[in-house]
């Protein structure tokens, strides 16, 4: 598939409970930690690219800045689902033949996983691998985009990326940040991870 039929929407509306702040405005690396992924989203020439926020989230700025489109989640509490239908509905809006769903708080991935994953869309839904389990970002064809719509409360699309096919992604690259205690560790450079944009 190529990039231009897709479209991208980086989920940034959690309450970031575990982290017990502002999580995707914390600092890490001299910029909030939420703008790390949409950045390097940005490096695909996609079709559209969405951030769906909590109305008045101070991270909505920054994405507003970069040029993606806000999609405002006055339901967070509803959990993760309530995003993917957002991001369903703002996608159905384009000519976008197929969705690739991010999340804010992965600040590790990189554009060049996001192309391998477009490129290997052919009709079946891709997510990405660490080697132990699926996980975002994935892309979903459109024919299946109904199946985000029946997601419910906090698992999101789990259910579906179980029988997705995988993509293995950069050792690394796959971490997300849920406490302070990840933010810390994911700046240490013992973990060797290749923290690039």
């Amino acid at each position: 598939m190529e990039a231009e039929q897709v479209a991208i929407v980086i989920l940034a509306a959690g309450h970031a409970r575990r982290f017990g702040s502002d999580k995707l405005m914390a600092d890490l690396d001299g910029a909030p930690l939420g703008v790390r992924a949409a950045r390097a989203l940005l490096g695909i020439p996609a079709a559209a690219h969405f951030a769906v926020c909590q109305p008045k989230a101070a991270i909505a700025r920054h994405y507003a800045d970069l040029g993606y489109t806000r999609v405002e989640n006055p339901n967070a509490d509803l959990g993760l689902s309530a995003s993917l239908h957002l991001a369903v509905a703002a996608a159905a809006m384009t000519k976008a033949q197929a969705l690739l769903i991010a999340l804010a708080d992965m600040p590790f991935i990189s554009a060049a996983h996001i192309g391998a994953l477009i490129a290997a869309c052919d009709g079946a839904i891709i997510a990405s691998s660490d080697g132990a389990q699926a996980m975002p970002p994935a892309i979903f064809p459109r024919a299946n985009w109904p199946l985000l719509l029946q997601a419910q409360g906090d698992a999101g699309a789990r259910h579906i990326l179980s029988q997705a096919r995988y993509l293995a992604a950069p050792i690394g690259s796959l971490r997300d940040i849920d406490t302070p205690y990840d933010l810390a560790a994911s700046k240490s450079p013992s973990l060797g991870l290749d923290q690039s944009l």
